[in-house]
């Protein structure tokens, strides 16, 4: 159980990180928690696929282009995660980001959503990588360039 709860709590912060990553734009940093060919899949709140890679690098490069000059702000909270072994863990976390996106681009004001990502993590070459993502949202607010 005491290895349990380490691991649980080890799963916590490799996603703080991922959340502080993305905000402060450390990107560098955010590829050393992702496994290099993930499954990253992100759904509307009505169920239709809206984006899907099968790398981090090329994830990666989209976003640091279409926050570039942003602001954004990413958090996870009530949390279930299930040890299905000594190198998996499965996590559900509740989320809600906001980005304040740069203006004078052809990108919205801003976009406010909720929803849960789904995701599973194993363990390689001794550290914790995400290999499966899933966001799900159940609200996406995109308020338009005035």
């Amino acid at each position: 159980m005491q290895d349990e709860l380490v691991l649980i709590n080890t799963i916590r912060g490799q996603k703080a990180r991922y959340c502080r990553f993305v905000d402060t734009k450390e990107w560098a940093s955010l590829a050393e928690l992702i496994a290099d060919r993930p499954q990253l899949r992100f759904f509307a709140p009505d169920g239709t696929l809206l984006y899907e890679f099968d790398s981090a690098a090329e994830w990666i490069g989209l976003m640091r282009n279409y926050l570039d000059g942003s602001h954004t702000i990413h958090q996870v909270h009530n949390d279930e995660i299930e040890v299905v072994s000594d190198t998996e863990v499965k996590a559900i976390w509740s989320m809600e980001d906001y980005l304040l996106l740069a203006e004078g681009s052809d990108r919205p004001a801003s976009i406010h959503g909720f929803g849960h990502y789904y995701e599973t993590w194993r363990l390689m070459d001794a550290k914790w990588r995400l290999t499966d993502l899933e966001l799900r949202r159940t609200i996406l607010e995109i308020k338009p360039r005035q």
